[in-house]
């Protein structure tokens, strides 16, 4: 949830961008202007609710200066307090805790079987080859380069 300064910020920038989604150029002074009496805010402290709003994904900003700024609302739902209360013990009774011990089992069984011997081949095979690369590069430094 906003604060009470961050949400009537973001509730002005909505009103002044309107309902497209393209950036708009707003000036500071035109939002300090629409605030009300009882919030009142420097250009610094506006610039910091901006890159608030910014940080939650509320607007996306492409620049800002302490005198205006590049923005794009990014239109977000806002849930009551009330609603995600109600809904969190409904989730909580459909989620059903397993033990770690069946949770394991379960993976292992979902989980393709891979044999140690198969492993060890493999990585014996790539160090092989890793190790004729490193040959090969050598046998054609000295060759050629230390001639």
């Amino acid at each position: 949830m906003l604060a009470l300064e961050a949400k009537t910020v973001y509730d002005i920038l909505c009103a002044l961008t309107g309902d497209t989604e393209v950036y708009k150029i707003i000036d500071a002074d035109e939002v300090i202007e629409k605030l009300p009496a009882e919030v009142r805010l420097s250009k610094i402290q506006l610039s910091q609710i901006i890159r608030d709003l910014k940080d939650r994904e509320y607007i996306d900003v492409k620049y800002f200066t302490p005198d205006e700024y590049c923005l794009q609302i990014v239109r977000r739902v806002e849930v009551p307090a009330q609603q995600v209360q109600q809904a969190a013990p409904a989730a909580a009774v459909k989620e059903q805790r397993v033990p770690y011990g069946e949770k394991k089992q379960k993976e292992e069984a979902k989980a393709p079987a891979v044999r140690k011997g198969a492993v060890f081949l493999m990585a014996f095979l790539g160090s092989l080859l890793g190790s004729a690369i490193i040959a090969a590069v050598a046998v054609i430094l000295i060759k050629f380069v230390l001639k």
